[in-house]
């Protein structure tokens, strides 16, 4: 389970500098169960793209995502 959390760590990470020109922000705030509850903060939360989401499920497939 922490490797699980330490990649998505990482995959957030990866996406830090679209967010940034974005003006938007994503952590992990949760990892329990296999449910990965993310804080997305700035435009990226209403956008329908879901890049957070399919980067996330891309290399981790049964990870639930939760975006807040």
């Amino acid at each position: 389970m922490e490797n699980t959390e330490e990649k998505i760590r990482e995959i957030l990470e990866s996406l830090q500098c679209i967010l940034t020109a974005h003006e938007s922000c994503a952590e992990l705030l949760e990892f329990k169960d296999n449910k990965a509850v993310i804080y997305c903060g700035g435009p990226c939360k209403q956008c329908d793209n879901r890049c957070i989401e399919e980067a996330i499920k891309g290399q981790l497939p049964n990870v639930e995502i939760i975006i807040q």
